[in-house]
């Protein structure tokens, strides 16, 4: 079974000179180390501009039973970083590769068979997942396939601008892509629900998006239509009281009973009394308030981003010219922890606030008892509308059109996007209560030049 670990890492020599107080397989350090590279290639989202990747304990424990023994040899022996900020119960403990290993990987094999067994062996939350959406696991088959030597030639130049320009983490970068490359190519797919929040991910979904436009099914090109602006679209159902209804026949057709169904995270996050105080919150004091309005306003409009920036400059005379940098904005006053706005770096928190008081005060009560809880709910509807409704219709209507989800986008053939538009605006309408705005994207080589 091949692996990945640093080109530069001599492990049989390390071992040999450094050997370890314990009984040991090499298997199982190679393992390890194929981890830092294959949990980012599975979701991007895993990983931060620092490099450091969270290991669960949990999962690696079923293969490794002393895999502490482990990690702490190689972090003792400067192939690994530790994270010191590590939070028991909340936060996995990360780790990277020292600066001498930051290097492109090479591929090694492994035979230990009880160890390959485990990680080849489908688990229950695979089974699981293959038997809720069959309609989009029946599309990673033979037909969906990467130009893998064009591919690898613009990941390689790609890494040498990067190295070049000094970007963060070029090696990490093209370790990750050149992994789901390789993936995609040896037909060696994954398809996983997140029980948490339940998006699902596959090979499409933890691919660099540049990546993307060597791939191709049945030698059709694709295209992605995606929810612009997703997160703070789909906020705005926040801001209706029916939402937090519990009765059985609710008046709209999201609303936290269904959202939060099965889902014993969320509901300890969201308990009933919270929900209550939500409500009130909106019913009492927010609905109708006019920065309340303003928000929604500039939501569906899709101007927020541009409206929050001109409002920084005209308030505070700081120019955003950067929509990257405004979206991080967004997303630190929806995510981040209600006591972050006492330091010092919240100022762009602070800022929102001043702006959307209202709306803050609700983001602020949905996060009362944990910041996880408003992007676990966000995060859910987002999967429920676009794997159970959009999807679900599409494979209904057209059972043969080949058609994948990315999150907060539907991929289908060229030549089917305004098809694939109108069900989910339609869909949008009846779940949401309104309609996002949309980006069509082509994936296509022609788009992807090399790298000067």
């Amino acid at each position: 079974m091949k692996q990945y670990i640093p080109d530069n890492l001599d492990l049989d020599g390390l071992l040999l000179d450094n050997p370890p107080s314990f009984k040991y397989h090499i298997d199982k350090f190679i393992y390890i180390l194929n981890l830092l590279t294959s949990i980012p290639a599975r979701n991007k989202d895993l990983i931060d501009d620092e490099g450091w990747v969270p290991i669960n304990a949990h999962t690696l424990q079923m293969r490794i039973r002393n895999y502490d023994l482990y990690l702490d040899y190689l972090v003792f022996n400067n192939v690994l970083e530790q994270d010191p900020q590590y939070i028991p119960g909340e936060k996995s403990r990360e780790y990277r590769f020292s600066s001498k290993y930051r290097t492109v990987c090479k591929p090694v094999e492994i035979s230990k068979y009880t160890l390959c067994k485990s990680i080849t062996t489908q688990t229950n939350g695979k089974k699981f997942s293959e038997k809720k959406y069959p309609y989009l696991l029946k599309y990673f088959n033979s037909d969906l396939t990467i130009d893998y030597p064009g591919a690898s030639e613009y990941l390689l130049d790609t890494y040498e601008m990067n190295c070049l320009n000094g970007e963060k983490n070029p090696a990490l970068k093209y370790n990750i892509s050149m992994m789901s490359a390789e993936k995609i190519r040896d037909q060696d797919f994954f398809f996983h629900v997140d029980g948490t929040v339940n998006r699902l991910h596959t090979n499409l979904t933890g691919c660099k998006s540049e990546l993307r436009n060597f791939i191709t099914y049945a030698g059709m090109e694709l295209v992605s239509i995606d929810l612009k602006n997703s997160q703070p679209w789909i906020s705005t159902i926040l801001f209706n009281p029916n939402f937090y209804e519990s009765t059985a026949t609710p008046t709209i057709l999201f609303n936290i009973s269904n959202i939060s169904l099965y889902s014993p995270s969320l509901q300890s996050l969201l308990p009933s009394t919270l929900i209550i105080l939500v409500k009130n919150e909106l019913t009492l004091n927010s609905l109708g308030k006019p920065d309340v309005l303003l928000y929604l306003e500039k939501v569906l409009d899709g101007t927020l981003y541009d409206y929050l920036a001109d409002e920084i400059n005209r308030r505070h005379g700081i120019l955003i010219t950067s929509r990257k940098e405004i979206k991080r904005i967004i997303f630190t006053v929806m995510f981040s922890d209600n006591r972050f706005i006492g330091q010092e770096q919240a100022w762009a928190k602070k800022m929102f606030k001043e702006i959307f008081p209202s709306v803050y005060e609700i983001f602020k009560l949905i996060k009362r008892k944990s910041a996880s809880a408003l992007p676990i709910l966000l995060q859910r509807m987002e999967a429920k509308l676009m794997l159970n409704h959009i999807a679900s219709r599409i494979s209904k209507e057209y059972p043969d059109l080949p058609i994948f989800t990315i999150h907060d986008s539907i991929v289908c053939p060229l030549g089917m996007e305004q098809y694939v538009s109108s069900v989910i605006l339609e869909e949008s309408l009846s779940y949401i209560g309104s309609v996002p705005m949309l980006s069509v994207e082509n994936w296509s080589k022609v788009k992807v030049s090399k790298v000067a």
